[in-house]
């Protein structure tokens, strides 16, 4: 499932998990089914 337009607060709340420490990055781009290369584009 494709999804182009992420707003500002919900890229912050994605990184934000990344950057807790909980979760590895696999797992939350998993979960929000983003690339890691997305992710680290966020951050």
């Amino acid at each position: 499932m494709k999804r182009s337009n992420w707003t500002t607060e919900e890229k912050l709340a994605v990184v934000l998990e990344g950057l807790n420490g909980r979760k590895s990055v696999t797992e939350i781009c998993r979960e929000h089914q983003i690339s890691q290369t997305l992710y680290y584009r966020w951050r």
